[in-house]
């Protein structure tokens, strides 16, 4: 699965591009795809996906059964913090074709300095109707560069440290400033082979070109950009369809649901606050003709795995670990714990989770934040708070959280995927 992981890593610079090849992959395993405003209560079971806006995608398998007795949730992210362009990105500036980039999420912006970057993501398109045609779009070579200013003309950046103004500092180069010069548009519409008078709009970011790859002196190590979040949104996927291939559990449904919008706080159509998770829970439940006080039976017989990387301990900067919880490359699964919940897991979830681990023989490790430092956050809180499942946080450790370019270790991802097929086939878990 690690080849499979890699390859999706490559084919996935946005998270249109994930959604487009988690769905792939579960057509190629036989779900079938769902729309949200088909009828429901005529599904079969099996094995079904649908993507919500194009960057949030939920799969699920329908179990032979009517009576569904619970959920078992995988919830992963598919957005990673980059630059994106803004509206009218195109402008020129000292002999120089420039574009205008927003900053999406925490990224590390140092990371963003002289790497070769190109564009991917979505355009618009008229067609015949009234209706607009949505495509991808990605360039594969290097288009873009942010170039950082030479040490000559900044002494002291390197005692007192890079300082960047996000508006001033971060447009890349895309080329000079020539007279009969394309615009992006047109650019775009000839890599697509369209008339670019039809692209009426876009949602456009910057990515490194360079593929994920494995590294280290004996390949222990994946190098790759945005596996904060895609190596679990993988993990949830691949496990899914491991799972669907065992017998049928009768009456438990097991759910992959990636999320776009993590990164900025979930809040939007397509993140984990909006309705779309429990409106489909709940048309699951409804669809098998069950009521919503079925649906609501259901959700007390659920769990849900809330899957985020986690922070490995990083030798050169270990005092900013906690001193007892210091995950390691390699080393299995992180359950990660915050007395503020801003993880979810309880004792009881992580007892479940660390049961799961020892029945496909894969350790576990645990990460607790620094009291005196802020923590991050994930989906958990916000999606057990929605539906009142029992959550637990989990995640593979990995160094260079939100840079262009991460860490993490090779042989996690197929431990991670060991336990969450346990975890989509147990029909013994009793949520606590």
């Amino acid at each position: 699965m690690l080849d499979d992981l890699l390859a999706f890593l490559r084919e996935s610079p946005t998270p249109f591009h994930a959604v487009a090849c988690a769905t792939a992959r579960l057509r190629a395993a036989g779900f079938r795809e769902v729309a949200e405003a088909d009828d429901w209560s005529s599904l079969a079971p099996g094995g079904y996906a649908f993507a919500h806006g194009g960057s949030s995608l939920l799969a699920f398998v329908i179990p032979e059964g009517k009576k569904i007795a619970g959920f078992r949730l995988v919830g992963a992210h598919t957005d990673s913090p980059n630059l994106r362009l803004k509206p009218s990105p195109e402008y020129r500036k000292e002999g120089y074709a420039q574009l205008g980039v927003e900053v999406y999420g925490g990224a590390l912006l140092n990371s963003w300095l002289d790497r070769d970057l190109s564009l991917a993501g979505r355009v618009l398109l008229t067609t015949d109707s009234t209706a607009l045609e949505i495509q991808l779009v990605r360039f594969t070579r290097p288009m873009l560069r942010v170039a950082q200013l030479a040490i000559h003309l900044d002494r002291d950046v390197n005692e007192k440290g890079l300082v960047l103004n996000r508006q001033e500092h971060l447009a890349p180069i895309f080329g000079l400033d020539r007279e009969g010069s394309g615009s992006l548009y047109a650019l775009i519409a000839d890599h697509l082979g369209l008339a670019s008078s039809r692209i009426k709009g876009s949602e456009l970011m910057l990515y490194d070109v360079n593929p994920a790859t494995l590294g280290g002196r004996d390949d222990e190590m994946i190098f790759s950009a945005r596996l904060d979040n895609l190596a679990m949104s993988h993990a949830a996927i691949w496990s899914l369809i491991e799972a669907s291939k065992k017998p049928d559990r009768d009456d438990l449904v097991p759910v992959a649901a990636l999320f776009d919008h993590e990164e900025v706080g979930s809040e939007t159509a397509y993140g984990a606050h909006s309705s779309f998770l429990p409106r489909a829970l709940e048309r699951i439940v409804t669809g098998r003709g069950g009521s919503r006080e079925a649906f609501h039976r259901a959700l007390a017989g659920s769990l849900c795995v809330s899957a985020d990387m986690a922070h490995a301990v990083h030798p050169n900067y270990e005092s900013r670990h906690e001193a007892r919880h210091k995950p390691a490359l390699n080393g299995g699964p992180v359950i990660k714990v915050n007395s503020q919940q801003r993880y979810a897991t309880s004792g009881a979830t992580a007892a479940l989770f660390r049961s799961l681990c020892g029945r496909v023989g894969v350790p576990v490790q645990h990460y607790a934040h620094r009291t005196d430092l802020p923590c991050g956050s994930t989906i958990g809180p916000i999606a057990s708070t929605l539906l009142g499942i029992r959550t637990v946080d989990v995640g593979n450790p990995m160094l260079s959280m939100h840079s262009i370019r991460e860490l993490s270790g090779a042989q996690d991802p197929a431990m991670m995927t060991r336990v969450l097929t346990e975890f989509y086939g147990c029909d013994d878990l009793i949520p606590h």
